[in-house]
Parts: structure tokens; C-alpha cells; sequence
């Protein structure tokens, strides 16, 4: 069965050109314009990856994105121009897999797909996370819960605390391995998944924000500890509830 892609563009010339080399290539190919037209497409029609314009009008490729990473981890590639660089942060962080910068040649698309595919071709939208990734395990740390299978974080006081995906993909990364100390390249390749490329200076920015997410009102020491030169260490002590316990 040929791999199902996804591509939406409001250029029109440019969805032509790549939609007819990617089915040249062997996949098959829906095309979209629009949010709007893409979401009515593709609950008739699961697809494995999308490849999604930035700035898309109406509903954009990051609150797209947002809405697909609740529910699936499908291969995601962001098509952006010279001047989002912000976008493709912002992009990574809230889920997708890589991004690839206009003007480009189909055979650049080409490779970044089947890169994304290797990683990520187990997966379907529409449809539930799968896969041995997913756990229903309780991790409970300070009176903070995080829910596995959900994704979702609980504070202490019981009011849901809204995480991205890498968020969530670095803070399972630290409640798996607790006082140990984890290197800056380790943590990426946990947040965006082996084969991604990055800079290893990119996490401290999400640890930050991390931070400040697991900060308390009443002043409590901060979980996540630098350690210079080497990386971070959880500094929580950890308990797992599973399914068969709650």
C-alpha cells in the first residue's frame, strides 16, 4: 500500500509541482489549499504525513498542527519562507518533525519525507496515538501528576497545566530518569525523536519554559537542576502508578 502524504498550500503552482513529483516518487497524494478544505479531506482519508505551509490563510500551519498533535503523532514537515525562522521554532517545539525553507527542489522534500517516514510511518491522522509509545502510567512527582497516555499535567492543587509536545517529550525524558544528570544532546534527541537535527543549546530555552511551568506559587526549590558543562538532572523523587493500580 503506498504511503498516504498530505500537502497544503495556498501556491497554487507550488502544490502542482511537488503533489506530481512526490506521485512520480511512489506515494499518493492529497492536496489541500485551506485548513478548512484539508480537515474535511482528511477525516474521509487517514493520511501518514503532512506537508504543511506556515502561513496558510485562515487557520495557519502552527494552530493545524496544535489540533494534530492532540491526538497522533503523524509526520509533520513544515514548508516556511526565509524570513519565519520564528514560525519554524515555534513549529518544532509544538510538535512538528522538520521544516524545509522556500524556494526549494523536490528532491530536497523528497529526502526530508522519507527521513520523517523512517521515524514516524507507524502513525495515521485521523486516529489515537499507537504504538508501544503509549502508556497509560500515572508519574507522580512532588503532588504533580503527569498522565502518559494523555500527555496531560496536573498540578498539585489539581488544575491541568497546558504543555506542547516537546513539553511534555522533555519533561517524560526527566520523570524517566530521575537524578541522573542528561545531556543537553540526549534531551533533544528525546523532544523531537532520534535523526533530528538541532542545536544543542535549543533545549535551554524549553527547560526554561519548562521551569516556570513546574514552578509553585508558594516558592517551592525549582525540579530541573543545571549542571554546568555536562547538562540537567531531574531532582525529583518519582513514583509510577499503572493501569492496574488506579
Amino acid at each position: 500500500m503506498k504511503q498516504h502524504i498530505f500537502v497544503v498550500d495556498d501556491d497554487k503552482e507550488a502544490l502542482e509541482e511537488i503533489a506530481e513529483y512526490l506521485e512520480d516518487e511512489g506515494f499518493r497524494i492529497s492536496t489541500a489549499s485551506s485548513a478548512e478544505d484539508m480537515w474535511r479531506k482528511v477525516k474521509r482519508d487517514p493520511c501518514h504525513l503532512f506537508l504543511l505551509d506556515i502561513r496558510l490563510p485562515g487557520e495557519n500551519g502552527l494552530e493545524i498542527t496544535k489540533k494534530i498533535r492532540m491526538t497522533s503523532k503523524v509526520g509533520i514537515i513544515f514548508v516556511s519562507g526565509k524570513g519565519d525562522a520564528i514560525d519554524r521554532i515555534v513549529g518544532l517545539e509544538i510538535g512538528a518533525d522538520d521544516y524545509i525553507v522556500k524556494p526549494f527542489t523536490p528532491q530536497e522534500v523528497l529526502i526530508r519525507i522519507k527521513r520523517v517516514l523512517s521515524r514516524t510511518a507507524s502513525h495515521v491522522y485521523p486516529g489515537p496515538l499507537s504504538g508501544p509509545d503509549v502508556e497509560q502510567d500515572i508519574v507522580i512527582f512532588g503532588g504533580w501528576k503527569l498522565n502518559m497516555g494523555s500527555c496531560t499535567l496536573f498540578s498539585p492543587s489539581g488544575e491541568e497545566v497546558a504543555l506542547t509536545t516537546a513539553e511534555f517529550n522533555l519533561l517524560k525524558a526527566f520523570t524517566q530518569s530521575p537524578n541522573r544528570v542528561l545531556s543537553r544532546d540526549y534531551l533533544l534527541d528525546q523532544v523531537h525523536e532520534s535523526g533530528w537535527v538541532g542545536y544543542d543549546r535549543g533545549i535551554d530555552g524549553l527547560v526554561s519554559r519548562l521551569r516556570k511551568k513546574l514552578s509553585s506559587k508558594m516558592g517551592e526549590p525549582l525540579k530541573i537542576k543545571t549542571i554546568r558543562g555536562l547538562g540537567y538532572m531531574f531532582t525529583s523523587s518519582v513514583e509510577t502508578l499503572h493501569p492496574d493500580v488506579f
